[in-house]
């Protein structure tokens, strides 16, 4: 069963890795890097301000941080732990993918740092703006989906990595909601949203 599920990850991981052109390089190897959806980020931020005002924004951005470390955290203790290579990283596959920029990430993937975080931050800011239609809200999926269909295009997780990140991501997303959903409840007596 296990070496089954091994097959399936490593068949669709080269399958995914497989499928490269000069110009899904670049876009998948920007994606990849987060910090390029700062402009995105200082604009949700600025909506929040103008709704919120410059305190509670502020508290906001720390239960965000709370949850990056969260993610991020558990990601880095799981893959010292588990010690699973990425793909990239193992003699029975690394020879077959296709590398960009010679970006190999480090020793160990399991699971996803980068899915964790996307999709953490995706669940809290798609229950955070919960005035605005559920197809608007698919965005911050989208945007977490595109990020961690990167990681695979550029052969450093499995789909299985993914798959796990994308689970604990989303569920640090929600508990950090429903923190400082609690919080401004108890400090504020009102519940924020968007």
């Amino acid at each position: 069963m296990i070496d089954s599920l091994k097959l399936i990850d490593k068949t669709i991981l080269l399958a995914i890795n497989s499928f490269h052109s000069s110009f899904l390089d670049v876009v998948m190897f920007y994606l990849s890097e987060i910090w390029i959806f700062t402009p995105l980020f200082l604009y949700l931020i600025y909506l929040i301000y103008k709704k919120m005002g410059v305190k509670k924004t502020a508290i906001l951005i720390v239960f965000v941080a709370l949850l990056i470390s969260l993610c991020d955290q558990t990601a880095t203790i799981t893959k010292k732990s588990v010690k699973r290579f990425r793909p990239t990283h193992n003699v029975e596959i690394k020879d077959n993918l296709l590398i960009v920029k010679n970006y190999r990430g480090g020793t160990y993937g399991f699971f996803s740092g980068h899915a964790a975080n996307t999709f953490g931050i995706a669940m809290f800011l798609f229950l955070l703006f919960s005035k605005q239609t559920k197809a608007s809200r698919f965005v911050f999926f989208i945007w977490a989906g595109l990020v961690s269909y990167s990681r695979m295009y550029l052969g450093v997780h499995y789909p299985s990595d993914i798959f796990a990140g994308m689970l604990v991501g989303l569920f640090f997303g929600f508990v950090v909601y429903q923190l400082q959903k609690l919080y401004f409840l108890r400090t504020y007596d009102e519940s924020i949203s968007i």
